[in-house]
Formats: structure tokens, sequence, C-alpha cells
């Protein structure tokens, strides 16, 4: 990643603490891809060189937003990092499946670790006929 100038006046100065902050965060990231993209990010910032205080404001306004999805992403990939391993446990052999008592129901589910679940349920008026798979 490139390297700022030192601070000029204050919004230089904002924008060089920030970029120190970046640093801190992005090494804390887990995944090499998100590291990459972020540094090219912040390279454009560097590169942008200014005296316009109003191009400085606002080059500062959206790096402090980016510090927001980079703290959110930190904190996000260090639950992924730390539950990867349980996470693919449960994935691999946590599935579900049951059929109501009279036939007519069936449910299935399958956890998505760190997105939710999948859930399939069918429902038959009259089970004694046998499920019906057309053909498409």
């Amino acid at each position: 990643m490139a390297e700022a100038k030192a601070p000029v006046d204050i919004y230089d100065e904002e924008f060089y603490n920030n970029l120190k902050l970046a640093k801190i965060l992005i090494d804390q990231l887990g995944r090499n891809g998100d590291k990459q993209i972020c540094r090219k990010w912040i390279g454009k910032l560097i590169s942008m060189e200014t005296i316009d205080p109003v191009v400085k404001k606002n080059r500062n306004s959206f790096f402090k937003y980016m510090l927001q999805i980079l703290r959110k992403a930190v904190k996000d990939s260090a639950y992924k990092m730390g539950f990867e391993n349980a996470n693919q446990q449960l994935a691999d052999d946590h599935y579900m499946c049951k059929w109501s008592k009279d036939k007519r129901t069936y449910i299935a589910t399958k956890p998505l670790p760190g997105q939710g679940a999948l859930v399939y349920m069918a429902v038959a008026r009259d089970p004694s006929l046998g499920w019906d798979h057309p053909s498409i």
C-alpha cells in the first residue's frame, strides 16, 4: 500500500489517522482477497492529491464509511474464523427431515453456517396416491 504524505491541514491529519487505523484493521481481516480489495481502495484515496478542502472532506467521509465496513468485516471474519470448523461439522452431519403422522407433510432442514438454514416443505392432498414427481 502506498504511503501518505505528512499531514498538512486538519483534513490531511484526519486522513493520516484513518490510514493508520485502516492498516491495523486490514491486518485483522481473515481473507487475503478482502485485504487486497481494501489496499486497492486505500491506494486510490492516497493517490487523490488535491488542495481543495471540499474534495478532502468528501475523501475523508468516504474513508470513515470504509472504516465502518472494515470494522464490521473484521468482527464477522473473527466470528467465521473461530467457528469455521464447528460450523463445517454441523453442516456435514446435521441434516433433519420428518414426515407428519398422516404422511401428508414432509419437511427437511439443513443449516447453512453463517447464513441461516435451508428449509424444504412439501404437502400432498392424498398420500395414498404417492408423491408425484412430474417430468420437466
